[in-house]
């Protein structure tokens, strides 16, 4: 009987450590995903059937219901702390080279009309989303606003003349005032995006001097040669600025850097130069790159932070030609090899606070430089496909995420939020 028991017992080691073996042996299921897409789809059969309850009860009171003008989309979240929200436990993470993207969590997502198309922060806790139908299904465009780093989300329709209309952009200017601009007519919000109507708009003609808010844009046209504009809260293209860069304007800055300086980017007498504004355009300094290619159509742009500022050349397809670092705020350049980085940039680039930068390709794939990008590495890890990134007011915003139409935001390009809103 002894001998049976230990036989007995060595054999159960055996197999428990078989068991173990051929489980490490199998690979494990990609869990996080599994997780989310599971969560995804209880929130959507919970709101089917809410949808459902919701149509019934309509119908039983009759029409003695009404919803309130301009906000018959509303989503109202759960009160918040007046403060940025750490994210929650629970979601997913995907990292890789030192980047981290917390992934949705359980409060749920806001599924708004259309795909989201522009971003903007003002801070880390007050951000709002543009969504455009399809032209084969078109409906007005819809501005969401977060109050909590993108957790929970409102949202309202614009003017039913917005349907259908391509190329409309987003542009939170100051204190709450929003705008959303294309090709026709303009809307503002004055409220922080509940409410919204047509404006007019200047004609960009004509230097006028900044004020307090003023932000700059490049003017309408293609190619280069744009002037350099002003934009009023309440007035969009309110004229040109006092004076303009000594160069051949390709590009303009989508929001000043952390130092509040504007950058100008493209061709001073054939050659790529870069200039730089800290007065809202009343004066500039500008600055020829050394040993630049000259594509026959194309671009150069700027990223910087503190003392450190980036230039790139590109091509016409976003192609680069050339990187440059400075290391005095952007006074001299010297260029540096880019070895190992994407053949096409897709985006802004993104000086980290560590020293490094980051950028990402039409590749989908994010790369990290940690010598002034001299050379790239592919961030890798578990880092989703990402479309591309983009500078807003306070902080980068990475659109088309999992190549499915997620957004993520972050204040320092390290660690960012994928915002709960699709």
């Amino acid at each position: 009987m002894a001998d049976r028991d230990i036989s007995g017992t060595a054999l159960d080691v055996r197999l428990a450590r078989g068991r173990a073996e051929l489980l490490e042996s199998i690979d494990q299921p990609p869990l996080d995903l599994i997780r989310e897409r599971a969560a995804t789809r209880r929130r959507r059969r919970r709101a089917a059937t809410a949808g459902g309850g919701v149509a019934l009860l309509l119908v039983t009171l009759g029409a003695g219901l009404a919803l309130r003008p301009g906000v018959a989309g509303d989503v109202v979240p759960p009160p918040v702390a007046d403060r940025a929200v750490e994210p929650p436990p629970g979601g997913p993470v995907y990292t890789g080279a030192g980047i981290t993207i917390n992934g949705l969590t359980e409060p749920g997502v806001a599924y708004v009309p259309g795909a989201i198309a522009d971003v903007e922060f003002v801070d880390p806790d007050h951000g709002y989303v543009l969504t455009l139908c399809p032209a084969t299904a078109p409906c007005p465009a819809t501005v969401a606003r977060t109050a909590d780093g993108g957790l929970t989300w409102q949202y309202a329709s614009l003017p039913a003349d917005s349907a259908g209309r391509p190329g409309l952009g987003l542009a939170a200017v100051a204190d709450g005032r929003l705008l959303v601009t294309g090709d026709g007519p303009t809307y503002v919000s004055t409220d922080h995006g509940h409410s919204w109507r047509a404006i007019g708009s200047g004609d960009g003609t004509g230097p006028v001097t900044p004020t307090t808010g003023d932000s700059l844009r490049a003017g309408p046209g293609g190619g280069c040669g744009y002037a350099v504009e002003l934009w009023r809260p309440d007035l969009p293209r309110a004229g040109t600025t006092p004076s303009q860069p000594d160069l051949d304007v390709c590009w303009v800055a989508t929001a000043a850097s952390p130092d509040g300086a504007w950058w100008a980017g493209g061709f001073h007498s054939g050659r790529p130069a870069v200039a730089v504004t800290r007065d809202l355009g009343t004066t500039w300094r500008t600055v020829t790159l050394p040993e630049a290619p000259s594509p026959a159509a194309g671009t150069v742009e700027v990223a910087s932070l503190g003392s450190h500022a980036y230039a790139v050349v590109l091509d016409a397809d976003r192609t680069v030609r050339a990187l440059y670092h400075a290391a005095d705020g952007g006074r001299t350049f010297r260029r540096v090899g880019a070895q190992g980085g994407p053949e096409r940039l897709a985006g802004a680039m993104v000086p980290l606070l560590d020293g490094r930068l980051l950028v990402t390709g039409t590749d989908q794939r994010w790369y990290v430089s940690s010598d002034d990008g001299a050379t790239f590495a592919p961030a890798g890890g578990s880092l989703p496909d990402v479309g591309r990134l983009a500078r807003t007011t306070a902080g980068y915003v990475a659109y088309d995420l999992f190549g499915t139409g997620w957004a993520a935001y972050s204040a320092d390009g390290a660690t960012w939020r994928k915002l709960q809103i699709n």
